[in-house]
């Protein structure tokens, strides 16, 4: 699978490498400007085993072009890897002062087959967990900053069974045995990001609201994504959540939209559309002390001053049987009847007027 960014966004990517459970290597290769964070700038040219579509030689791909793979396991990130033969995760480990190199590529070299070298070192007793942690988030950081990338190139290869594809091999070295689900880092990725401009469009309208997909949450949400998260019945626009907490209009649907990418909720559209007024202002007024008085000193409720006049005209019962109220109508008199029998007698209809002259006047 392989497409255009601007086509399929990295959000949507990653929910559905979620939603499919899905192991293999997701290869995104950002077309870089002026205005992409400089952390993504990083990287060399691209390695002969990607074959990404054709269109990526264009022109407007000769920027300046960052490649980075990302590896997943049953829809769970394990690993970044800047290029297919870097070891990025030996160098973190270097550059933090936590064991020198010699001894790092040894216990790489003693590491067993097709097991994670994170996991190996702490089963060593050479690293602890939080360190093993801290360098998987560093390496998460490097996947946030290319969701700030709305144009660019990607190829998803699964990997087979066998953990092999293509001759591509899982990169165990590059795995600290930490994993987190795909859409838990859109959520965090999203949180960081400054530019919505290529999200504008994706963005649910404030007239709409939210439906709950979940019973629980599975995994932490911050603060207004919780509010909105409670909030979520189907009924309350984001523009009048937006008026309960007080909060910007645009900020809500940023964050409604992280909630529904990650499959929290869904958007759903009003029927009877508000025009974004929040809907205390939609409410019926409620009646005046003074009304209320008068309407609990009448006797009945035709004596209400809200009701003053509504005996004053009936309205014309018509029933079933037409029959039954030709005649009963008080717009309807009997002269009226005698004026029409009299005018088709003139016109020589005298089969209707024995029609009409078998009703009572």
């Amino acid at each position: 699978m392989s497409g255009s960014l601007e086509t399929v966004s990295l959000p949507e990517l990653f929910r559905l490498i979620d939603l499919s459970t899905k192991t293999g290597r997701l290869t995104v290769q950002p077309l870089v400007d002026e205005n992409t964070p400089c952390a993504i700038r990083v990287g060399k040219a691209r390695p002969r085993d990607v074959a990404l579509p054709k269109e990526i030689g264009s022109a407007a791909a000769q920027k300046t072009i960052a490649l980075c793979y990302i590896w997943f396991e049953k829809g769970r990130l394990v690993a970044i890897t800047d290029d297919a033969n870097r070891q990025r995760l030996i160098d973190l480990i270097e550059n933090r002062g936590w064991l020198g190199r010699r001894v790092i590529e040894k216990l790489a070299d003693l590491c067993p087959a097709e097991y994670p070298f994170g996991l190996y070192l702490k089963t060593m007793g050479v690293l602890k967990a939080e360190q093993l942690q801290l360098l998987f988030q560093m390496n998460l950081h490097q996947v946030y900053k290319l969701f700030e990338v709305t144009s660019g190139w990607f190829m998803f290869e699964v990997l087979s069974s066998d953990k092999t594809t293509n001759n591509l091999a899982t990169p165990w070295l590059e795995m600290t045995g930490n994993s987190m689900r795909a859409t838990e880092v859109t959520l965090f990725a999203l949180r960081l990001v400054k530019n919505w401009t290529g999200f504008f469009d994706k963005l649910p309208d404030l007239n709409s609201a939210l439906r709950p997909l979940v019973r629980q949450v599975p995994f932490r949400l911050d603060t207004q994504e919780l509010e909105l998260w409670q909030l979520a019945d189907e009924i309350t626009s984001l523009d009048e959540m937006a008026f309960k907490l007080k909060r910007a209009s645009d900020s809500i649907q940023k964050t409604a939209f992280r909630l529904i990418i990650t499959g929290l909720v869904e958007e759903v559209f009003q029927d009877l559309p508000t025009n974004g007024m929040p809907a205390q202002f939609l409410q019926p007024k409620p009646l005046s002390p003074a009304v209320i008085a008068q309407e609990a000193a009448s006797k009945t409720i035709g004596q209400s001053p809200r009701y003053a006049n509504a005996n004053r005209e009936k309205p014309v019962t018509i029933s079933a049987n037409p029959d039954s109220n030709f005649g009963k109508s008080p717009d309807t008199s009997g002269s009226i009847i005698k004026n029409l029998i009299s005018f088709l007698r003139n016109n020589g209809n005298s089969s209707r007027i024995e029609i009409i002259n078998s009703f009572p006047l």
